[in-house]
């Protein structure tokens, strides 16, 4: 239920057209509903959906931004092909617009293309640079037209520099765009003092120091660009509104069913949303009621049924049936919602980050000191221009903005992981995972299927295998939750059998149960470990166990009256995509273990099929933390995969834990908490953590040392600095560019 104060933000009708002759449907009970390029349509009856339906288009099994368009000669010639060198694809996305509807300040409006990134401001000063280096030289020309041309080009590229720090300004880069500005107007101030042929030199280096800041800045801007308009595909794709439960209950005989539309936005944690057949879930959260069909993130490819206990993200699609859902979070904490801004959070950024940003904060102080030394060593001793020695060095200030850069690799990470579902807890974890050396795999319910199913029965005794499947049924449904009691109940329902009454019993955790039969007996249902501490020999049935257990199955035995009566096999299935997941592991250097409660010839069959190794069986549930613990000390950290509920203790030890089919649930705040249950989102998530890593030290390593190279060379030649300045600018991007490819490829 909602807080008594929230009340509708929006006169949202309960009733919408239908989509081919308008007549107002119900959305909760339209007849006919259907999904239309990632659209909902409401239809009164089929007739009117078979005629509303649109010519058949390429599947699309994915939310992809277009192509962006090809620039024009004009952009490209003023643009000297230095920032379109690192542009992603995607950036220019013409579909991408705000929501309508919404005001401009409202968080879920979204932005287009355009506010994402804006080319004007670098085509101004690299227009103007490419103008002074066009015409500055043109001796056919007379001096005072050049000079009035190379004027007005070096102060239109001072101002757009100016601009560009005025826009810094309350942001970490503000002094290295104060210092880019300094530096122009060194050359500027030159050709004020300056005569004859001196006065067009200084203006044009004036206008080619002046373009670097806005074409750096701009390129920073690109490369997040496609990133971003993604980030955005998926906001766009959350509710606006919610039906939540009335306070008052409607009057009986009426056809209100109890609800009302309010703005999404304003709920909070603990509210209940109730989502019908083709809505949008608007809150992450738990189902409390109900059970559905539920496409389970924007564009996820398969479809899920969801039940009460599951989780969900919002953003996931209701495609069929209707679900109450219990909001673990809301509005902008949601995890499509956050994702803008776990780069911007300087706590949980990664340590790289960190590093780039305190770069960049002292970067300003060090150019100013360079510059000095520069301009005195040159006036004392060399005899060079110690000025434009000096006014390259600042210039060259914003090329050390290096943070920017190294957030996108994590940045890219984190949104392509959305797209499969993945939910990072913070931009920390994906550097946590990046440093994961093995990965340790919770055996049931993670690796395996979770459901377990009676195969085999072997009496050892006089009894019937039907009465020892009902004594050992009766027995386990004091454990009706454990996969073996369920296993053994359905047994009993597929056999018609009848259960005796069974007194007393006690579950032993992570080894059986015990009881009394109804005739006084002692009965005891579990594994080796509980037979042995209560004292019964398995030894008569050794062989019957070794011959499950070698199959890959789990042998559980039932002991009566202190004698072993049966052995029984159940069988919990290895997921079908489990093998590739494994071998992307090993194939991208982790070592893979399995743990789990199974036998150890149990968990040796599995760990065979699987080609895995490192092995670690007869693990009780609380053993689980302390063997997390004992592969971290082995080698580097350690990844856990796991189900909360049943694995929480080894998930908590864990360096990196990842929750599978646990995204949006309440207590999941791991490292990695996936929407489904597919073990290769797990391969994959720690792929493109490990590759993100990998690309931010690369474009910090090349970023700053080219940077610094080309600073040392301006200053050592200071004749030729305006156009090391330039091949440090272009080097700089063209090299960042190849770090920082675009990770369209890397998606799955």
């Amino acid at each position: 239920m909602i807080s008594d104060d929230l009340a509708p933000a929006l006169d949202i009708p309960d009733r919408v057209p239908c989509a081919t002759c308008k007549v107002p449907v119900d959305p909760l009970r339209a007849p006919q509903v259907a999904v239309i390029h990632e659209r909902y349509r409401y239809y009164c009856s089929r007739e009117c959906r078979e005629r509303g339906r649109p010519a058949p288009t390429r599947p699309r099994h994915h939310i992809r931004s277009a192509r962006p368009a090809k620039p024009t000669v004009a952009e490209t010639m003023s643009m000297l092909g230095i920032a379109l060198a690192s542009l992603p694809a995607g950036v220019l996305d013409g579909t991408l617009r705000p929501r309508a509807g919404l005001d401009d300040d409202d968080p879920r409006r979204g932005r287009s293309a355009d506010e994402l990134v804006d080319p004007m401001p670098p085509a101004v000063a690299a227009s103007a640079a490419v103008f002074a280096l066009l015409f500055g030289a043109a001796t056919a020309i007379p001096l005072g037209a050049r000079v009035a041309l190379l004027a007005v080009s070096s102060l239109a590229a001072l101002a757009t520099a100016g601009r560009e720090a005025l826009r810094a300004l309350r942001q970490p880069g503000f002094l290295a765009h104060v210092a880019a500005v300094v530096g122009a107007m060194l050359p500027f101030v030159d050709a004020l003092r300056s005569s004859g042929e001196r006065v067009p030199s200084s203006l044009r280096e004036a206008s080619v120091l002046a373009a670097v800041g806005p074409v750096v800045a701009w390129a920073s801007r690109a490369r997040r660009g496609a990133s971003n308009a993604r980030v955005e595909v998926l906001r766009n794709a959350l509710a606006l509104t919610a039906r939540v439960s009335r306070k008052e209950p409607p009057p009986e005989g009426s056809s209100d069913d109890g609800t009302e539309a309010v703005d999404a936005s304003r709920l909070r944690a603990g509210a209940e949303v109730i989502v019908g057949a083709g809505a949008v879930v608007p809150v992450d959260g738990v189902v409390r009621e109900g059970e559905a069909t539920v496409r389970l993130w924007p564009g996820a490819a398969e479809l899920r049924r969801r039940v009460v206990g599951d989780a969900v993200l919002a953003g996931a699609t209701v495609l069929d049936g209707q679900l109450r859902v219990l909001a673990t979070r809301a509005g902008e904490e949601v995890a499509w919602a956050r994702l803008t801004r776990l780069m911007s959070d300087a706590p949980t950024a990664p340590r790289i980050v960190k590093l780039a940003r305190t770069v960049g904060q002292r970067a300003p102080f060090g150019a100013a000191a360079v510059a000095i030394a520069a301009a005195v060593a040159h006036a004392l001793w060399t005899g060079g221009d110690g000025l434009l020695a000096a006014a390259c060095v600042l210039a060259l200030a914003p090329c050390a903005l290096l943070a920017p850069v190294v957030e996108v690799p994590f940045l890219e990470a984190l949104v392509a992981a959305a797209y499969r579902g993945i939910v990072f807890r913070d931009a920390a974890s994906v550097e946590s995972a990046a440093r994961v050396g093995t990965v340790a795999l919770c055996l049931r319910g993670t690796v395996t299927r979770g459901r377990l199913e009676l195969t085999e029965v072997v009496s050892l005794g006089r009894r019937t295998e039907n009465e020892l499947v009902a004594t050992a049924a009766a027995v386990e449904e004091a454990a009706a939750t454990d996969p073996i009691a369920r296993a053994l109940t359905e047994a009993v329902g597929r056999r018609g059998l009848r259960m005796e009454n069974i007194r007393r019993p006690a579950v032993v955790p992570g080894q059986g149960i015990t009881a009394v039969s109804a005739a006084g007996d002692p009965v005891l249902v579990g594994n080796r470990r509980l037979l042995l501490a209560e004292g019964v020999s398995v030894a008569t049935a050794e062989d019957i166990a070794a011959a499950i257990e070698g199959a890959g199955r789990t042998a559980v035995f039932v002991a009566i009256d202190g004698a072993v009566e049966a052995v029984l096999g159940f069988e919990d299935a290895v997921r079908s995509e489990v093998r590739s997941a494994v071998q992307a592991m090993i194939d991208a250097g982790y070592d893979v273990a399995l743990v789990g409660g199974a036998s150890r010839m149990t968990v040796e069959a599995i760990g065979a099929m699987l080609d895995v190794a490192n092995l670690r069986p007869e693990v009780l549930p609380e053993e689980r933390s302390a063997v997390v613990r004992a592969l971290s000390e082995v080698g580097h950290g350690v990844a856990v995969v796991g189900r909360p509920a049943r694995d929480g203790a080894a998930l908590a030890a864990a360096d990196v834990a990842i929750s599978i089919d646990a995204a949006g649930g309440a207590g999941t705040e791991t490292a990695m908490a996936l929407a489904s249950d597919d073990l290769r989102d797990a391969a994959a998530a720690l792929r493109m953590a490990r590759r993100s890593r990998d690309r931010a030290v690369a474009a910090l390593a090349v970023g700053g040392g080219v940077s610094g190279v080309g600073a040392l060379a301006a200053v050592v030649a200071p004749a030729w600095g305006v156009a090391l300045v330039a091949l440090t600018v272009v080097a700089s991007l063209a090299s960042e560019a190849l770090v920082l490819r675009d990770a369209e490829q890397e998606r799955a």
